[in-house]
């Protein structure tokens, strides 16, 4: 349940990242002065950065909740075989 939540919650702070960058980027200062444009730069490069951290966290959640689920379905898969072919035994046994 937590990876579902985690991964949830990196998708949606990935989207609110890429939606305020782009309001961030609305506001360019003008070239005059360069002091204001370094800090337009890192502002930028910071929420870029962010946003490509929450992406690859949820892809990250993502694939461990995937190898999670799998596991979970190879071993329903056997218990289920195995109920199988005890059921087919038993029924052999019954039937001699």
């Amino acid at each position: 349940m937590l990876l579902k939540v985690l991964t949830t919650a990196f998708v949606i702070m990935g989207f609110g990242l890429l939606i305020v960058l782009l309001f961030v980027m609305i506001n360019k200062p003008s070239g005059e002065n360069e002091s204001e444009l370094v800090i337009y730069g890192t502002r930028i490069l910071v929420y870029f950065g962010v946003s490509c951290l929450s992406w690859i966290a949820a892809a990250f959640c993502a694939v461990l909740l995937m190898r999670r689920t799998r596991n979970e379905l190879v071993e329903s898969q056997k218990e289920n075989i195995n109920s199988l072919i005890e059921g087919t035994l038993r029924d052999h046994e019954r039937k001699e």
